[in-house]
């Protein structure tokens, strides 16, 4: 074997977000900064500090994710990224289990909300030898290692972005459960950055887990109203909500209504939920990525403000918002050629999305393009 590499770059989230696990409309624009992976061959599977051989790789493939997550939990958490796929891709027959040694350089920044996590994931899948799959089968692998063998509940928007897009350009992608329209360039002149906060967000982490349980329990309590199913949260008629209380707590949900159809969160019986500020921001998410999308086809780069700013409501309102968010897109609306500006990915901090004319926050540090 021959020594390979692979690469994937981060994204930006221009709308949509969270609301991908709701099965929504979201609009994403893969950044110029870059994840690789080079995999050379070696007498066992290494990666930084963790050495499994062949015969191991292949026993832990075959495990219930559980205990392989119960197995690297003496690991470094970065290595279980890179673990998790050559593992899915090994347990579905993709790759025999490889005998390579791979070292991960990436421009992308950590802990951001700029998708380094996908990143990673998509360029070891390709220095792997996966990079013959059809992109969304592969960006789908991906995201299973991700939910089930670094336990990080992400939804498929990041991995079809970076596995699918082209950098400068708005790749809308309907997460039902995957597939992407044809992207669109922005209006000449105009471009949308990254704004980083200064606050790292964590897609594990609590917020993101609560919020998003609350809309898989909101979506289970306006089914009970409808009285029939709906395949995706972002479905549910906008006149059902009205059903659904402000919040909950977890333990009289499971009373009531029994389970969600969630398999990558659960339910804390003492946590409070913000169920109906989380069901509405996927319903609402959607049809603003709609309307996004038609007026980035017009060019009306303007239409953008309004959008924004409803979503960075939602993020608060369902909380995912952030002191050092907030203050970033107040900041950035003050300056002249800025169109919008909101919390992105999965919000908590991380990074603002801010749409404007090229060159309008140039004077920023750290810009992510």
């Amino acid at each position: 074997m021959e020594a390979r590499s692979g690469s994937a770059p981060g994204r930006l989230d221009l709308l949509g977000g969270v609301a991908d696990y709701s099965g929504a409309l979201v609009l994403e624009i893969p950044t110029r900064l870059e994840t690789t992976v080079v995999a050379e061959p070696f007498d066992a599977f290494t990666v930084g500090p963790v050495t499994v051989s062949v015969a191991e790789l292949a026993e832990l493939a075959r495990l219930p994710y559980a205990q392989i997550r119960d197995a690297l939990q003496t690991t470094p958490k970065w290595t279980h990224y890179v673990m998790g796929v050559a593992l899915v891709l090994v347990r579905y027959g993709v790759i025999e289990p490889p005998c390579v040694e791979l070292t991960v350089s990436s421009e992308v920044p950590q802990s951001v909300s700029v998708s380094s996590s996908a990143a990673l994931e998509v360029a070891t899948a390709r220095a792997l030898g996966a990079d013959d799959l059809d992109p969304l089968e592969l960006a789908t692998l991906c995201q299973e290692a991700e939910n089930h063998v670094v336990g990080a509940p992400c939804g498929i928007m990041d991995q079809v972005a970076v596995a699918v897009g082209k950098p400068g350009m708005i790749l809308p992608i309907l997460c039902r459960p995957a597939s992407v329209s044809r992207s669109v360039p922005l209006s000449r002149g105009v471009e949308v950055v990254g704004w980083p906060t200064g606050a790292e967000h964590d897609v594990g982490g609590a917020p993101y887990r609560r919020a998003r349980a609350a809309a898989f329990m909101g979506k289970r309590i306006v089914e009970n109203s409808l009285g029939h199913r709906c395949s995706w949260v972002s479905e549910l008629p906008h006149d059902a909500l009205d059903v659904l209380p402000e919040t909950l707590d977890g333990g009289g949900f499971v009373d009531r209504w029994g389970e969600m159809d969630d398999d990558v969160t659960s339910i804390d019986a003492v946590e409070t939920y913000p169920v109906r500020a989380a069901t509405r921001f996927g319903v609402e998410e959607h049809t603003r990525a709609g309307r996004a999308l038609e007026a980035l086809r017009q060019g009306d780069v303007e239409a953008l403000g309004p959008l924004l700013a409803a979503s960075h409501a939602g993020y608060d309102a369902m909380g995912l918002g952030h002191p050092a968010a907030d203050a970033v897109v107040e900041s950035a609306l003050g300056r002249e050629g800025v169109y919008g500006a909101r919390s992105s990915g999965g919000g908590c901090g991380g990074t603002v999305v801010v749409v404007c004319d090229r060159g309008a926050v140039d004077d920023v540090d750290g810009l992510i393009r």
